[in-house]
């Protein structure tokens, strides 16, 4: 497991080897993660775009938290500061928000986390099975 690269631009978007290393190398483990985060994924996306279109900053507040966790786990540094700051703002608007298009605004981190998701994909489609005799 290494560094995996946008298909498109040849950019770095997940480093895998950090979390090999926290892992042990252990590498079953880590395509369970892997897999977790693209089970996980379309659950996220779609809790994030009814929060956001019912205007309910807490549950907005809950999946960014929770989607920037899921990023750091894999290193993927711009969707994690895109979830930071998007986290930031919600906590700043709290009282305030249901003015801004939260949808419009969340686009460059969902964005980023669907890049995320496509790298993982690309990443869990070309590994090998786990030896299992």
């Amino acid at each position: 497991m290494s560094n995996l690269g946008s298909a498109d631009s040849g950019s770095q978007v997940c480093n895998l080897d950090y979390l090999l290393g926290n892992l042990g190398r252990n590498r079953a483990v880590a395509n369970r993660l892997v897999q977790l985060f693209l089970d996980g994924h379309a659950g996220l996306m779609e809790r994030f775009l009814r929060a956001a279109s019912e205007g309910d900053m807490q549950a907005m507040r809950n999946v960014v938290h929770e989607i920037r966790g899921s990023c750091v786990l894999f290193s993927a540094h711009e969707a994690v500061a895109l979830a930071r700051e998007l986290e930031y703002l919600l906590h700043a608007h709290r009282d305030n928000g249901t003015d801004i298009d939260w949808l419009a605004r969340s686009q460059p981190m969902r964005d980023s986390l669907n890049a995320v998701y496509a790298e993982l994909k690309r990443y869990k489609d070309s590994t090998p099975p786990p030896d299992v005799s």
